[in-house]
Formats: C-alpha cells, sequence, structure tokens
C-alpha cells in the first residue's frame, strides 16, 4: 500500500522528500485495518486503490482513498467514493468529513462534497488541506 500511497501523490508535482514524509503519514498498520471499513481495488492481479472509512461519533471519516495514477478518470474513485457514503451509513454516521489537497478537490465538489474549511497538512512546509463533508 505504501508503494501505491507514492505513486498517486507522485502523479502530481511533489519533491521526494514530500512524498517520503507522506508515505510515513499514511502507512496503515493492522490496528487500522481491524478497527475501520477499509477495501482494496484490484485489476486482478495488483492493488490499483483502496479506501478506509474511520467512525468517531456521529461523523464517518475518509481517512485514505488512493488510486493508481493510470486509473484515475475511469470512475474507480467514484466506486470508491460511493463505497465509502455507503458504509458512513451503515455505520449510523450523520456526515462524512474527509481532508483534501487541492488536485482532488474538483473530483470530491462533483461527488457533492461541500468546504467547511481547512486544516494543517502534518507535513512540514506544505499548504493547508481542505476538510470537506458530504451531510448523509
Amino acid at each position: 500500500m505504501r508503494e501505491l500511497i507514492v505513486r498517486s501523490m507522485a502523479h502530481w508535482d511533489r519533491p521526494p522528500a514530500y512524498l517520503a514524509e507522506a508515505r510515513s503519514l499514511m502507512s496503515l498498520s493492522p490496528e487500522d485495518i481491524k478497527r475501520d471499513e477499509a477495501w482494496v481495488m484490484t485489476d486482478g492481479a495488483r492493488v490499483v486503490g483502496f479506501l478506509r472509512v474511520s467512525l468517531s461519533g456521529a461523523d464517518a471519516e475518509i481517512e485514505e482513498l488512493h488510486l493508481e495514477p493510470g486509473w484515475i478518470g475511469r470512475g474507480l474513485g467514484r466506486r470508491l467514493f460511493e463505497r465509502a457514503v455507503e458504509a458512513a451509513r451503515t455505520l449510523g454516521a450523520d456526515r462524512l468529513v474527509w481532508s483534501t489537497d487541492r488536485y482532488p478537490l474538483g473530483f470530491y465538489l462533483a461527488m457533492g462534497g461541500i468546504v467547511t474549511g481547512s486544516t494543517p497538512s502534518g507535513i512540514a512546509g506544505d499548504e493547508h488541506l481542505t476538510t470537506m463533508e458530504l451531510r448523509l
């Protein structure tokens, strides 16, 4: 999964130091998989995308939604996002929340997401992330 994150993020104009730091922040642990809802999308032979959704009170949060760059624009991101909405509803959440950088912002707006603010990214010198939500 780590390499998928790096390839996905490297699709945009990210320097190597950023990618190294992002990789450490976005690593998945066995506890993450046990605790949260997680899905892996394959092409039959290899992982091409994955999604992780957590629950905190009345909110479900998209923790991770990544696609291999070559799979962007084929409707798979929409399928993963729709799975996140379905999971949030099943978990009894009132809203689905997430944060994103500027690159997939248009995708999330097209999915019906509403911008709610911004938050630091956690990566030194990086721009703030946009916080978003979808009322369920």
